[in-house]
């Protein structure tokens, strides 16, 4: 019984960190990423090879950050 309440404890502390952790840093990610991909949309000279690339770019530091914290948790 103990064991089973340490767990939820554990549980309810790792759910507190990731739901922080979103809040406070993936979230303003997504904002920069969304922004900057919108700026590769808005530039009307750029081939549709460009502004996929450019996309491509602005996505990058939110997925490997996703990764990453996809990966230690998995660990967990």
């Amino acid at each position: 019984m103990a064991e089973l309440q340490q767990q939820l404890r554990v549980q309810e502390a790792v759910d507190s960190m990731v739901k922080s952790l979103e809040r406070e840093n993936i979230r303003k990610m997504q904002g920069l990423m969304f922004r900057c991909s919108a700026a590769c949309c808005a530039e009307s000279q750029a081939s549709m090879q460009q502004v996929h690339q450019c996309i491509e770019h602005c996505h990058a530091p939110l997925a490997q950050a996703q990764a990453l914290v996809t990966s230690e948790l998995e660990m967990f």
